[in-house]
């Protein structure tokens, strides 16, 4: 992921498609948020890895403008598309047994502790960060410069999404000012809109399947061109079921949410995308894979969306779904 690669980004309307129209951007539907992770992650997993870190600070400044809460500079910055930014949110699903915390000074917070990933790393500006005060078990979401002198990187030795720039980020008491929270509320509240991101199928899975199929269709070999015609038509079904679903729930929060459906969704989509990236691996043996095929690039990403947005509870079904195939 390069400084030229935001700078296309931003040129195409990307870092700021979920903004206003006012701030200069194109407002996108769910409908068009989810065409354009299926299109990023069907051409490069990176850039779509540090673009997807990005783009949910666009949302949540994009909902504090649409109810007329003040943004601020920064805000303002990252809806007209001017910077890029990167999110270490994953921990709070941790705690208490790791998290990072806030505690409250004069003036603002005291974030301290490690985030296990950062992507984007040496391209973004400012990083979201979900931090806990446990005193109070309240999540704030804040913003850190990167640049703030403790704030400590160390490189990430990866195998998946070796060029998006993921990085282990230490914060020593770095202070964030209260104008730069840009969300706050209980841990509990938190939980469940965190349940919607772990039991959904996202879009970027459907953007890599893309991906593969595109390959087994122009495969010279007869018997990976009848997986793609096998397969392909099952992850219309996955893509159609998942969106619909999540629709459903999103559309009457109080009713039901479907979790269970969801979920179990989820885990037959991540197996079976494990299943026709195995077929593309097969079809390129005997003539020594180097680590720049695509067939093992994407391998790779099927691996790393097996445990992205996970939590204890995605984990245990997909383990158990596991287990259950030697009973089959």
């Amino acid at each position: 992921m390069s400084a030229e690669t935001v700078d296309r980004l931003r040129e195409l309307g990307l870092l700021n498609a979920h903004a206003p129209t006012a701030f200069g951007g194109a407002q996108v539907d769910k409908a068009g948020e989810r065409a354009i992770h299926e299109h990023i992650a069907h051409g490069d997993f990176n850039t779509w890895l540090v673009w997807a870190q990005h783009s949910g600070l666009v949302t949540q400044y994009a909902e504090h403008a649409k109810s007329g809460q003040p943004v601020g500079e920064t805000g303002e910055r990252v809806l007209r598309g001017e910077i890029l930014t990167g999110t270490a949110i994953s921990d709070v699903r941790h705690y208490p047994e790791r998290y990072i915390s806030a505690t409250a000074v004069a003036g603002g917070w005291a974030i301290d502790g490690t985030v296990s990933w950062v992507s984007g790393w040496g391209v973004n500006e400012f990083l979201t960060v979900a931090a806990i005060d446990p005193a109070t078990e309240t999540r704030l979401l804040v913003l850190v410069d990167v640049t703030d002198t403790r704030v400590k990187a160390e490189k990430l030795p990866l195998v998946v999404a070796t060029g998006s720039r993921t990085w282990r980020v230490t914060f020593d008491a770095v202070f964030v000012p209260e104008s730069d929270v840009v969300t706050r509320g209980p841990i509990s509240d938190w939980d469940t809109k965190d349940r919607n991101i772990i039991s959904d199928v996202r879009a970027q899975a459907f953007g890599v399947a893309r991906a593969i199929f595109d390959e087994l269709r122009a495969s010279s070999n007869p018997k990976a061109v009848a997986v793609q015609s096998a397969w392909e038509p099952r992850f219309a079904h996955y893509r159609a079921s998942a969106y619909g679903l999540s629709d459903r729930a999103g559309a009457d929060p109080k009713g039901p949410q479907y979790f269970e459906e969801r979920l179990a969704l989820k885990v037959e989509t991540l197996r079976s995308l494990s299943e026709i990236s195995r077929a593309l691996v097969i079809s390129r043996a005997g003539s020594g894979i180097v680590g720049t095929d695509t067939a093992q690039l994407h391998a790779r990403s099927v691996l790393f969306l097996q445990i992205q947005s996970q939590n204890s509870e995605s984990r245990a079904a997909q383990l158990e779904d596991i287990a259950a195939l030697a009973l089959r």
